[in-house]
């Protein structure tokens, strides 16, 4: 009888910090995908835009069908990784509700960080394939780094800290509106787009 309650208290407690992964990977995917099919949607619309030349020209010298094809296959992307963000068990997040402000803060960390991790392994990955492809898809591969290294260098350090505080905030004022994913989705754009700046 004696061994049977610190395995369920271990049991319990491996089964709160799993929650509590999940509910921090899960949110933190989530961000970085939206970041980066807003950054790919963004991208194919600056692309079709130049193919009628309706804005100057920021990639090589291209056909007119090469940089509306280019922009469709990007703006595919894009869409994909919004869809996955907001529909998938990942994109769907947890609230995190019953734990401490400090283990959430900690998971977020963690969690931005491997997101991060993961961005840049397919980075490379996609950067090998991308031989003989037309400028846009180097645009978009930057992308795709600018989003790894701002989660791997200014999420853990700003976004995540400056999201508790929100959370922290609207727990004292239930008035207050939930601006926890608006600030850690606003700081990870705004590190991207000074990185690609």
């Amino acid at each position: 009888m004696t061994e049977a309650v610190p395995r369920n208290r271990i049991f319990e407690m491996v089964k709160r910090y799993a929650i509590l992964a999940y509910g921090g990977f899960g949110t933190m995917v989530a961000v970085g995908l939206m970041v980066l099919g807003s950054l790919l949607v963004g991208l194919a619309v600056a692309v079709f835009l130049a193919g009628f030349d309706l804005i100057d020209q920021f990639v090589e010298a291209m056909s007119t069908e090469g940089l509306l094809a280019s922009s469709m296959v990007i703006l595919v992307a894009g869409l994909l990784f919004l869809g996955i963000a907001t529909e998938s068990p990942l994109g769907r997040g947890r609230r995190l509700v019953g734990f401490e402000l400090w283990e959430v803060g900690i998971a977020r960390i963690l969690a931005v960080a491997v997101a991060g991790l993961l961005m840049l392994v397919l980075h490379d990955f996609i950067e090998g394939l991308l031989d003989g492809l037309p400028e846009p898809f180097f645009l978009a591969a930057d992308g795709l780094e600018a989003v790894a290294r701002g989660g791997l260098i200014v999420m853990p350090i700003i976004g995540v800290p400056l999201s508790l505080v929100a959370r922290y905030a609207a727990g004292q004022r239930p008035s207050l509106p939930d601006l926890e994913l608006p600030v850690l989705f606003a700081v990870w754009v705004i590190t991207v787009m000074i990185t690609m700046g």
